[in-house]
């Protein structure tokens, strides 16, 4: 018998002060893209809470893409109750196909 040691890291949230979810706004269609052309597009939240009780305060991917690159949150200048995320990515060649990526929007 062989055995294989494992190592998690496990991160409990706290209890959030408002117990509605902020909504991840999707993108309109599927994003096709080319290898070696960066592209980069934004992925949007919106916080459904009152401001004075919960903020967003990051979006985060759950899944990688190899080479993909996110900025740091950003507040929309013209909805106050949406921040958004933009990511940028340059595919390569072992890249082709589809890609799967899953966000989290935390308040």
């Amino acid at each position: 018998m062989s055995s294989v040691p494992i190592q998690m890291l496990i991160y409990v949230l706290p209890t959030p002060f408002c117990s509605i979810t902020p909504i991840i706004l999707p993108l309109t269609d599927c994003l096709e893209v080319q290898v070696h052309v960066s592209v980069s597009f934004n992925i949007s939240a919106m916080n459904l809470c009152n401001f004075t009780v919960a903020n967003i305060t990051d979006i985060v991917t759950s899944t990688n893409i190899n080479g993909m690159t996110g900025s740091n949150l950003t507040s929309s200048t013209t909805n106050s109750s949406i921040s958004y995320v933009t990511y940028t990515w340059i595919p390569q060649n072992n890249q082709v196909g589809s890609q799967r990526l899953c966000f989290i929007a935390f308040t």
